[in-house]
Parts: structure tokens; sequence; C-alpha cells
């Protein structure tokens, strides 16, 4: 008996866990094909130095058929420093600045540029 209390309690705090996660999605605002989704913690407005390293999972549109590229999608690791990602597989610095609102934010392109998209990005929150 007290082990079904116990599994049952277990099961209550991994559903709970599962619907406060803090994972957020982004859709790219111009052509709507990109997406980010923050993993454990989206960067804030307040411009704070974060030196700890989070991650972020980037989904690319599908690259065309005569493209010899790799894609670019997949998680991402970074660190904030300023009104910047470090995105630390690449030592790649990138702008990245949170609206106010916390609805958007915008980054700098840090992948190729086959989709004609600019160099600033404006991601808005789902």
């Amino acid at each position: 008996m007290r082990i079904s209390l116990f599994l049952a309690g277990l099961l209550a705090l991994a559903a709970c866990k599962k619907e406060t996660s803090s994972d957020e999605r982004w859709l790219e605002e111009s052509q709507r094909k990109e997406v980010i989704v923050f993993r454990d913690v989206t960067p804030t407005a307040d411009g704070a130095q974060n030196r700890q390293e989070h991650s972020f999972f980037f989904q690319c549109r599908d690259l065309p058929a005569s493209s010899s590229l790799s894609s670019p999608s997949g998680v991402y690791f970074y660190t904030l420093e300023g009104d910047s990602l470090i995105l630390k597989t690449s030592q790649q610095k990138v702008y990245f600045k949170m609206d106010a609102d916390g609805r958007s934010f915008t980054i700098g392109r840090f992948f190729p540029n086959y989709t004609g998209l600019q160099d600033l990005l404006i991601f808005e929150k789902q």
C-alpha cells in the first residue's frame, strides 16, 4: 500500500513538473518558418549578465534538395553577455535583445543565409 501511494505521489509530481515546463516556442515573424524553443530559461529583457550556460533548440525550414549545406537545426548552447548570446559550440557572438514586454526578441542570424532572411531576425512568442 505504501509503495502504491509513493508511486502515485511520484507520478503526480512528474505531471505537475511537465505542466509547469519553462520551454517556450518562438516563431520568426517575417517568413514564419524558423522556430526557437528555449530550454530551462528564457533570456529576460533586463539585460542582466548571465554567464550560466543554457540551451535552445532551433528548427530551420527544410533545405532545398539542391543544397549542399547541412541543416542548422539542432540544440545550441549559449551564455548571455550584455546584448549578445555567445554560442558555445562555434564561439559565435550574436546580437540578442528581448523586448521589454517579453513577447518578442531580436537575434542576429546565426545560420547560413539561404533563406533570404535579414541579418537581424525578430521572433514572436507563440
